[in-house]
């Protein structure tokens, strides 16, 4: 999750608070602490959990391919995530401690919906990406997940400082919980099975969480239809190794692809080059 791509306007709120002086500094503590709060009206998700060996060996994999152990670590112990002063300590739990309150149900919603427990709109959740997982997949990653051997490890509770707070008031830190469409058709769930609609569901639950719901990209990252020039090879080499036509290492990409991009399948590598090839021209695009 990238916060300073939201901060540009909240400077000027910033200034403003400067001008307001003591109460200004108390108002935004207590207006940030409210909307982190504020609780999402979001049924939990009712998914079949299967702890076979097949599932487990599957779940896996699509666990490192959707980023969980990325961002919450290979034995999924837990990581700050993001440490920036002035603007937020981001901490990615424990998975395997802190799992074992939630129902399999509860689970599930966090992980589409982006919902705590407790009904809270999680922070960094991906779960626009998430949301369109298929029953199966999603099922298989939650036995994966609760398999995981115990870590006994505790990290520090995430915290909102300044620009994060000024960030939430001003509606700058969006997060998925309060923006997705949490009615909309998902495509995991699709009777279609050729090739063009499992390349688009596997582009939509991998890519989306950087070129965008769209993938349409932004400031940072390039809207997926750019790889259209890529030759099948090519793109093989983008998605599983991180780099470009001329050999460039792609940066995040590159860690990406090393780390997660990597466990695709070629079958699913050829799904989603015959997917972005029949886009029509400019689709996609900004």
């Amino acid at each position: 999750m990238q916060l300073s791509r939201y901060m540009g306007g909240a400077l000027l709120a910033f200034g403003f608070l400067g001008l307001t002086g003591v109460g200004g500094w108390l108002w935004l503590g207590l207006r940030a602490n409210e909307l982190a709060a504020a609780p999402v009206q979001v049924p939990a998700d009712s998914v079949a959990v299967s702890g076979d060996s097949l599932s487990l060996v599957e779940g896996e994999r699509v666990a490192w391919l959707r980023g969980c152990h990325g961002c919450h670590g290979d034995s999924l112990q837990g990581k700050v995530f993001l440490d920036e002063p002035r603007v937020i300590r981001l901490v990615a739990p424990n998975v395997t401690t802190a799992i074992t309150s939630y129902s399999d149900a509860e689970l599930a919603r966090l992980i589409r919906h982006g919902v705590t427990r407790t009904g809270r709109a999680a922070f960094a959740m991906p779960s626009a990406m998430f949301y369109h997982l298929s029953d199966a997949d999603l099922g298989r990653m939650l036995a994966h997940l609760r398999s995981a051997p115990t870590q006994s490890l505790t990290h520090p509770a995430t915290e909102l400082r300044l620009m994060a707070k000024i960030g939430l008031v001003t509606n700058k830190v969006p997060r998925d919980a309060n923006t997705m469409d949490h009615q909309a058709p998902r495509l995991g769930n699709r009777a279609d099975t050729t090739q063009l609609a499992r390349g688009e569901y596997l582009a939509m639950t991998s890519c989306t969480e950087c070129h965008g719901v769209d993938l349409r990209g932004d400031a940072t990252t390039p809207a997926l239809a750019k790889a259209l020039g890529y030759t099948l090879p090519q793109f093989t080499s983008l998605l599983l190794d991180g780099r470009a036509r001329d050999g460039r290492d792609l940066g995040l990409m590159g860690t990406t692809a090393r780390s997660r991009f990597v466990h695709f399948r070629r079958d699913e590598v050829d799904a989603i080059w015959a997917w972005l090839q029949a886009m029509p021209l400019g689709a996609a695009t900004k």
